[in-house]
This record gives structure tokens, C-alpha cells and sequence, in this order.
């Protein structure tokens, strides 16, 4: 109807997967690496890279570990990229699956991340485990991911000029969407 309701930009699919809690997602990231030895992680964020090499026993130069910067199509060819979080800002995450040629990417998020609470993650959360949603159940679904997308959206309207950081905690702090601890 006259497109009232359709989204303005037009997006490269993703396949959002939520878990309950991060420890949840890594144990996913286990079973998947365990599953094909030839996925590649991709973060936006050095401390996600770090935790995550932690968490999947993997040394300091594994290749399953890749910052979405060093992201190229040379480096990965027939290899499964799975992205471990969503980057705060929906352009440059955008821009990066269009450079890759990449169509329905598969972005792995868990409740209790940054991203999340500026949107009531712990209420979502608590919500979910009344509902008895199992901490390593997976919620998927279309809804979700256009919720992530109109949040990411949202975001974009509040940092007009963007102040890169390490980790997204500090990200979100640094450009002023939570305040510091």
C-alpha cells in the first residue's frame, strides 16, 4: 500500500541468532568451529577477538578469529564467515557484506551484550527465561532481525560523528549512548 510501510534502505539479508547470554553464543561458536574447522569468526571489536580466541582455546594467530577490518575476499575464499556481533552502526556493517559480496550473513548476538542493553536486553532476557527459553536455546526469527535494523537505524540518528574504541562497552560509552561505570 503506496509503501508506507516498507523499510527505506535497502539491506543485505541477515540471519540474526540471539542467545540468552554471551557464554551461551561462545559454546555455539564451539560447536560450529568443532563442526567445520573452516569457519571464520568475524568481530567488530578487538575485546570480542580476544574473548572469543579464549573461550574457543584457539592461539593468538589462528585464522578462525578475523577483525571485520582485516576482512578480505582473498582470505577467505570457500570459507564460512559467521559474524559474532553486529556493529552499533548499520552503514558501515552494510558496506562491509556489499565490498564482500556476501547475501544473508549470518550475525550471532546474545542478550546481555552492550548492543542490547541500551534496548532493555535484561528485560528481554528475563522475559525469555519465564517463558522457559533454555540459556542455549537459539531465538531466530525475521522480526528480530528488522528490530536489530531499526535499533542499528536509531543509533546512527544519535552519534553524528563516531568515536571508534576497542570494545563496544566502551564504544557505546564513548559516543554517548550509556553513560560510563
Amino acid at each position: 500500500m503506496f509503501g508506507l510501510f516498507k523499510s527505506k534502505e535497502k539491506y543485505i539479508s541477515v540471519n540474526d541468532q540471539v542467545w540468552l547470554t554471551t557464554e551461551a553464543k561462545f559454546r555455539a561458536c564451539q560447536k560450529m568451529l568443532k563442526a567445520n574447522p573452516d569457519t571464520i569468526f568475524v568481530v567488530w571489536f578487538e575485546a570480542t577477538a580476544q574473548e572469543l580466541k579464549k573461550n574457543l582455546s584457539l592461539d593468538e594467530e589462528s585464522i578462525n578469529v578475523l577483525m571485520a577490518e582485516h576482512l578480505n575476499r582473498e582470505k577467505v575464499p570457500g570459507k564460512l564467515l559467521i559474524f559474532v556481533e553486529h556493529y552499533p552502526l548499520i552503514k558501515k556493517e552494510q558496506n562491509l557484506f556489499v565490498h564482500m559480496g556476501l547475501n544473508n550473513v549470518p550475525v550471532l548476538s546474545a542478550l546481555d551484550e552492550p548492543f542490547f542493553s541500551i534496548f532493555g536486553g535484561d528485560r528481554m532476557r528475563e522475559l525469555m527465561y519465564k517463558m522457559g527459553t533454555q540459556e542455549d536455546e537459539v531465538i531466530a526469527h525475521n522480526m528480530i532481525s528488522k528490530s536489530i535494523v531499526r535499533a542499528q537505524e536509531q543509533i546512527a540518528k544519535k552519534v553524528t560523528v563516531e568515536k571508534v574504541s576497542k570494545s563496544a562497552k566502551q564504544w557505546f560509552e564513548l559516543n554517548g549512548l550509556v553513560k560510563n561505570d
